[in-house]
């Protein structure tokens, strides 16, 4: 080939090399948010005469659209550059003779029920880490509230996450009562709290009391959040309410057990720390797969103890 000579094709690997430039040089939820999103492009001639400039000689200006959730639109809207760089470079354009001259994200206003696994899975993560936003911001004021010391009961502070999550829009699903089996599998029960927003169920919220890493106690509750009690495979979010001296030094054996811990599920995206939104709060997540159902979960550690001193 020579060196005008183009192929005027899209690599065949066009998708799939965007998604994973757009995870290495942006992040997973934008490379995540692409991929629920289909395309399509339109050849508009040569770039010289589309209006594109510098060394492209004898190539081709292509206009991209890219259509999906209103949702995934949102997160490639707020990384735009980075969107239109990895399509720029997916094109291989020293090969195909492409370059994209515009870009058009456009939400899909006549979709209301996601037409993949792959784009249900990301607007139920980004759902989830809407609840996270809030639970954490609920949390940090838990902490700084004197009038909840680790001595107050795991009820008592749950009560507390509710209301406040109440507040913030969600409403309670109060009859739990057929959702899901209790540990012995024989009849149906509880768990924490059962939050949905506009009518479907948004997440399961399980709270435990810690002081150490008790991994009987952490067992039980995980057990009964993603399995008996989890039927739909629901985002679900584990708050520790913890009293320690060193909380990075419990957080770091809290995190050490989850990363070994046998789920009972299949892991489709392995443990990952998250980003540590204040001195009292610690995050981390795990993807499961529940028959195939993959779902977010989320452990949460406030330390309460830190309210003793104010």
């Amino acid at each position: 080939m020579g060196e005008y000579d183009y192929s005027y094709n899209l690599p065949v690997d066009f998708e799939n090399r965007v998604e994973r430039i757009l995870r290495q040089t942006s992040s997973s939820k934008v490379s995540d948010a692409f991929k629920a999103c289909s395309y399509e492009y339109e050849n508009v001639g040569l770039a010289y005469y589309a209006g594109l400039r510098g060394d492209n000689w004898n190539m081709q200006a292509l206009d991209l659209t890219v259509e999906g959730p209103s949702c995934c639109i949102k997160v490639l809207e707020n990384d735009e550059a980075s969107v239109r760089r990895a399509l720029s470079k997916g094109l291989k354009s020293r090969e195909s003779g492409f370059l994209v001259r515009d870009l058009l994200l456009l939400p899909d206003a006549s979709s209301t029920y996601p037409a993949t696994n792959d784009e249900r899975f990301h607007i139920d993560v980004e759902s989830a880490r809407a609840i996270l936003a809030d639970i954490i911001a609920i949390g940090n004021q838990l902490c700084l509230n004197s009038l909840f010391r680790h001595d107050r009961s795991e009820d008592n502070i749950n009560d507390y996450v509710r209301d406040m999550l109440i507040n913030r829009g969600y409403e309670e699903i109060r009859d739990q009562t057929r959702h899901g089996l209790s540990a012995s599998g024989k009849s149906a029960g509880e768990v924490d709290l059962l939050i949905s927003k506009a009518g479907k169920e948004a997440a399961l919220i399980e709270g435990l009391k810690l002081n150490c890493v008790n991994r009987r106690y952490i067992d039980s509750h995980i057990k009964k959040a993603i399995g008996n009690y989890n039927v739909l495979g629901s985002a679900t979010f584990l708050l520790a309410y913890v009293d320690v001296d060193d909380y990075e030094s419990f957080w770091m054996d809290y995190l050490e057990y989850l990363e070994s811990y046998d789920f009972g599920l299949e892991i489709k995206r392995s443990l990952t720390r998250g980003v540590d939104p204040s001195a009292a709060t610690r995050t981390a997540s795990v993807v499961l797969s529940k028959d195939g159902f993959d779902f977010p979960v989320y452990f949460v550690t406030f330390r309460l103890s830190c309210a003793a001193s104010i």
